[in-house]
């Protein structure tokens, strides 16, 4: 059984309900004799995370990106709540965390341990990825080339609108609508998929957990533009390659067992032939 004796409650105020739902939520908790805390300002200072059992995520999947690096950090169990529109993270409804939340607060619930990408540049900075690390020109004039390799082995080199490198959490974003391949949330690997090659060759690529990446940047262009979940990462002036690993820390998500991954991309994406369900 899994004790929870604090919560923070992350909240998107943008969202219609989302304050209200804090707010009973938090009365649910309180009855208990948990500790509990609203954060609606972003970004938030990461060691309000400090001593915190359980992060409950209210707005959706964009929202719960937010928290990850505190999550990972305070080595904190999260709660999605969906208020947006995909919610492939954020996977409770409002209706379905209020019939669960006393159960959840009691202990019942089980977690879902999903990869996260460590990447790192060869001056020091560092950043980690639930869904994926984005390489692109930066002044989007064209085409860029890249040099991949694994393991001192060189992959590929890549003239292309850039690389996507996602978790298996985040095959299905921008990765899957780069036309990569959708991995199982279990499986420790790391997808590459080329955006628009300019080739007919090049397609993606599946690594293992145990061998590192490292992406070095054509000097010729502009500096590329790198972005971590959607978010532009990295001061580029010196850096001339950045590593990427499968992290040795895991994202601890609370898994809705009403909604398992591959009923999410049924649902949320119309994946399959509806005639033979």
């Amino acid at each position: 059984m899994n004790t929870i004796q604090s919560i923070a409650f992350v909240i998107n105020l943008s969202k219609p309900k989302a304050k209200e739902t804090a707010e009973a939520l938090s009365v649910l908790a309180e009855a208990k004799g948990i500790q509990t805390k609203h954060i609606t300002e972003f970004p938030f200072n990461k060691e309000l995370f400090e001593s915190i059992d359980l992060c409950c995520v209210i707005g959706g999947d964009g929202t719960l990106l937010g928290v990850v690096e505190a999550a990972l950090e305070h080595d904190t169990t999260v709660l999605g709540i969906n208020l947006g529109k995909l919610g492939f993270l954020a996977t409770f409804s409002i209706e379905q965390v209020k019939a669960d939340f006393l159960n959840i607060l009691n202990g019942n619930f089980s977690i879902e341990k999903r990869s996260v990408l460590n990447c790192e540049s060869g001056d020091g900075q560092s950043a980690y990825a639930l869904n994926d690390l984005v390489i692109k020109e930066n002044k989007n004039r064209g085409l860029i080339r890249l040099k991949v390799k694994s393991n001192l082995e060189l992959i590929s080199e890549y003239h292309c609108d850039g690389l996507i490198f996602a978790t298996p959490t985040g095959s299905t974003a921008y990765n899957l609508s780069a036309g990569g391949p959708i991995i199982s949330p279990n499986v420790e690997a790391i997808a590459m998929t080329p955006i628009c090659p300019h080739t007919l060759g090049n397609r993606s690529v599946i690594f293992d957990s145990h061998n590192p990446i490292e992406v070095f940047f054509d000097d010729s262009p502009s500096q590329p533009l790198i972005t971590i979940d959607g978010k532009a990462k990295f001061e580029l002036k010196a850096i001339s390659s950045i590593q990427i690993t499968l992290s040795k820390r895991q994202f601890k998500l609370i898994q809705n067992s009403n909604n398992s991954h591959f009923s999410v991309v049924r649902s949320k994406l119309n994946w399959g032939d509806p005639t033979i369900r």
